[in-house]
């Protein structure tokens, strides 16, 4: 299933290169994670106060996640961020995202929130991903 990811020279670079900004697919099956926190498999928290902590288990999770519907991280589509705090997150937390997924960025937004679930949370992503 060809994944095809554009960036029209007629709009905006994406910022820093950490996504993109279309992208096109033939995929049918299309995989949602929930919202995915800083917890290790026993529900502790990962990196408290501490985002790229944080953002590395994260990611991790969201490896695991997609490999028990049998994708990886080529697969994602669309990656929405929330964090406490978006200037951190930029400097400490988006590098990781940026590594994680290569040459093949999502499409991505990120917000900065108030509050996660959990007070010690600093960030949670939400992921799409499509395979065949």
């Amino acid at each position: 299933m060809p994944i095809e990811r554009i960036n029209p020279k007629e709009i905006y670079t994406p910022n820093k290169n950490i996504y993109t900004q279309v992208i096109k697919t033939t995929g049918s099956t299309q995989i949602f994670l929930a919202g995915i926190v800083p917890f290790d498999q026993y529900q502790s928290i990962v990196g408290i106060g501490n985002m790229q902590l944080q953002v590395k288990q994260v990611l991790q999770n969201i490896k695991y996640a997609l490999r028990s519907a049998n994708a990886d991280m080529t697969d994602v589509v669309r990656i929405n961020v929330l964090t406490t705090d978006v200037d951190l997150y930029i400097q400490e937390g988006a590098p990781q995202v940026v590594d994680f997924f290569g040459k093949t960025k999502p499409t991505s937004t990120t917000y900065e929130v108030s509050r996660l679930v959990h007070p010690d949370w600093m960030v949670e992503i939400e992921t799409t991903a499509i395979i065949e």
